[in-house]
């Protein structure tokens, strides 16, 4: 992608453990028009330096990362994201779509909390959604 082009577009980040979702989820961002698909970060420590390297606009973070780092979540990763910067856009993507997962991740500043089994392909419809909010 030329300098022009990924300057005047919106960066996306996944960060999800699945090789089979984080492809799936790259095949339908890269898609959208305006979006940049800097990559999937696999662990959470990867996640923070891609964070602070490329400074997405969206973070799509799946909650149960197995990770290099004792005790660490992707809610973990989602209340220093959202401390560090502050505009990020954070997408929660998980199965553990129950109500104490949804208010944990939405107290901690997430902006969406959306199911992998049932929710899978609305993530470019809010993608665009906020694209045009943006």
């Amino acid at each position: 992608m030329s300098p022009e082009i990924l300057a005047s577009s919106l960066k996306v980040i996944t960060v999800d453990d699945s090789p089979v979702i984080a492809a799936r989820l790259k095949l339908m961002i890269s898609e959208i028009s305006q979006v940049y698909y800097v990559g999937n970060a696999c662990k959470i420590s990867q996640a923070r330096e891609w964070a602070e390297e490329h400074q997405p606009d969206f973070t799509i973070l799946y909650i149960h990362l197995v990770d290099d780092l004792p005790h660490a979540t992707g809610i973990n990763l989602l209340a220093e994201l959202r401390g560090k910067y502050p505009r990020m856009i954070i997408i929660m993507f998980t199965n553990l779509s129950e109500p104490q997962y949804r208010h944990a991740c939405l107290s901690l500043g997430a902006d969406y909390f959306m199911d992998k089994s049932s929710d899978f392909e609305k993530i470019p419809e809010v993608i665009e959604k906020l694209i045009l909010s943006h």
